[in-house]
């Protein structure tokens, strides 16, 4: 039979390691193997040798190395054996240290959290290449001389710059681009050429189709804009199209097109919008800037108009108090104060002393009805500013808009943020003038329908009114505040500093909760809670009016045309564009 030994299966995760080592086992019996024959073979030599002389030895050595061999040989066959165990066991501990490895691996992944890495790889040389060539060309356009300018072709703007396509001397027009204006230098004579070109190119239209729009033209072509579902702030023209159009309609020799001088004239009017649109978005800024310097932010208040072209108005200045007109003095020294260190409703505070209720609550609001004179604490009080009694005199913190109304009433005032009920909202402030001064101001602004007119009637001890508040020329955020018949803020006479009867502040509140963006307006006929005899003949005046006023033949001739003399316009009443449900249809 065949002496190979039979190989085990290797183990899957240790062929090549296990196979090594089982060789490095091989060649270690091998070399006691060949070690055991180099000594039997020399134990032989010496044995022949010594025959001859020792027959009797030479037996007794053969047996004992016979006794030697076979010892020799079991303990060969016992290492073998002990050889063959110890891979067996090397090869089970092994694969038991994989599984017991794939094991923990596994359990490792389950706990392991993949997180995804992006890196994104940027060609450096080429990177350094591109800066350095981006540097170069900089430096060679700094060093090469300025482009000559040929000739201006065509305008445009881009993001509200004025950009101008240029065609370079020496150059074909491939390399035509498109400038803004500071790019071109000691060019102002190129520049006046091509826009004077432009506009005699206009000009030239006018005078061929007797075409010169003013301001009324301008506002119906704004009126047609609107009822086509324009805004005023998306109209836009292409102004190349124009003077294309242009110089294509004067070169027509023979019949005019109606269609395209008709087209025209509408783009000559949209430049003109656009051009006013303009200088309005600069003057209402400039207007905005010039309030919030005076308010320093309290209130802060914004302008907008979307409906027209109203620019800021120019007759106004913004002030933040009354402005004593000629033959009055304001007193500004109080002769008594509270002794409060902290006032409240149940301490001897400034509005007690005149028996009065506690006019705030704790939060600042306003608790007592239109009407109620309110005593604020004053200079001469021994509480701070922080004192809940006083409100006015630490002023507005709202935030407003005076926007352009849509139905005709002119500038209105929008609040930004929502106001609740009871809050302090604003003053109504103007210049004060007597009543003398009233009167003849007053005939002036009924003639022209609007009045800024306010009377100081407050004290009840007064038969007449000796001040009035004009806020037309002189006034706050209050004086763009429109009327109404359903009003969301009431009117207070409050006293601080001056304590004259005949002089309290006017103090607008919040008569119910205001949301955000809502116009806030206060009732032009309602100034005092306790009307004088004259208000009250003035109500009865205005119902009777009212009244005779209901017939359609005494409307119509009423209404306003344009050719009622300036002598009759007293006599027309102001209409109320109000919208409340309970409006009284005439203001005055």
């Amino acid at each position: 039979m065949s002496s190979t030994t039979e190989k085990r299966p290797a183990s899957p995760g240790l062929v090549q390691p296990l196979a090594k080592h089982r060789k490095l086992d091989q060649r270690f019996v091998s070399s006691e193997e060949n070690n055991y024959n180099d000594n039997s073979y020399h134990d032989d030599k010496s044995r022949s040798n010594n025959l001859s002389s020792n027959n009797v030895d030479f037996k007794k050595n053969q047996e004992e190395k016979q006794v030697i061999n076979d010892r020799r040989d079991l303990n060969f066959s016992d290492n073998q054996e002990i050889s063959t165990e110890n891979i067996r066991l090397s090869k089970l501990n092994a694969n038991t240290n994989i599984k017991k490895y794939q094991i923990d691996y596994k359990k490792n992944l389950q706990n392991i959290r993949l997180k995804e890495l992006r890196v994104i790889l940027e060609d450096v040389r080429y990177m350094d290449i591109k800066r350095e060539n981006k540097k170069r060309m900089k430096n060679l356009l700094m060093e090469t001389t300025l482009w000559e300018v040929e000739k201006i072709l065509a305008k445009k703007e881009l993001k509200g710059v004025p950009t101008y396509l240029i065609k370079w001397k020496n150059w074909n027009s491939q390399y035509n681009t498109w400038e803004p204006a500071s790019n071109l230098v000691n060019c102002p004579d190129v520049l006046e050429e091509f826009e004077k070109s432009r506009l005699q190119l206009i000009d030239r239209f006018k005078k061929k189709t007797n075409f010169y729009p003013n301001d009324r033209d301008i506002g119906e072509f704004l009126n047609y804009l609107k009822c086509r579902g324009e805004m005023i702030t998306s109209i836009s023209v292409e102004q190349n199209t124009i003077y294309i159009n242009i110089t294509k309609y004067l070169h027509q020799k023979y019949v005019k097109s109606s269609k395209l001088e008709k087209v025209i004239k509408h783009d000559i009017l949209r430049m003109l919008v656009i051009d006013l649109r303009k200088k309005q978005l600069e003057s209402l800024e400039e207007w905005e800037n010039e309030m919030n310097t005076i308010t320093k932010g309290k209130p802060l208040i914004r302008v907008e108009n979307v409906i027209d072209l109203e620019t800021a108005p120019r007759d106004f200045y913004y002030i933040e108090d009354y402005l004593p007109g000629n033959g009055v003095i304001i007193p500004d020294d109080p002769p008594i104060g509270c002794e409060c260190k902290s006032c409240n409703s149940k301490t001897n505070c400034c509005f007690a002393q005149d028996n009065g209720l506690c006019p705030y609550t704790p939060s600042c609001k306003i608790r007592v009805p239109p009407g109620t004179p309110i005593y604020e604490c004053n200079k001469r009080c021994n509480c701070d500013m922080n004192c809940f009694n006083r409100v006015v005199q630490r002023g507005s913190k709202m935030k407003f808009c005076i926007f352009r109304t849509a139905n005709g009433r002119g500038w209105g005032v929008k609040t930004l943020q929502a106001i609740k009920k009871g809050s302090f909202v604003t003053q109504y402030v103007g210049e004060v003038i007597t009543n003398e001064e009233a009167e003849k101001r007053g005939k002036e602004y009924d003639a022209a329908g609007r009045t800024y007119l306010f009377d100081l009637d407050y004290n009840e001890s007064e038969e007449e009114c000796p001040y009035t508040v004009d806020a037309a020329v002189y006034g706050n955020v209050s004086h763009f505040i429109n009327h109404s018949c359903d009003p969301n803020l009431a009117v207070y006479g409050v006293w601080i500093n001056c304590l004259d009867p005949n002089l309290p502040k006017l103090a607008l509140f919040a008569l119910r909760d205001i949301k955000q963006n809502e116009e806030i307006t206060f009732d032009y006929m309602c100034q005092s809670s306790k009307n004088s005899e004259n208000s009250i003949k003035q109500n009865m005046s205005m119902k009777e009016n009212l009244n005779i006023c209901m017939n359609t033949e005494f409307q119509e001739e009423l209404e306003l045309r344009p050719e009622t003399p300036e002598s009759d316009l007293s006599n027309i009443r102001t209409l109320c564009k109000c919208g409340a449900q309970s409006c009284r249809r005439y203001l005055f």
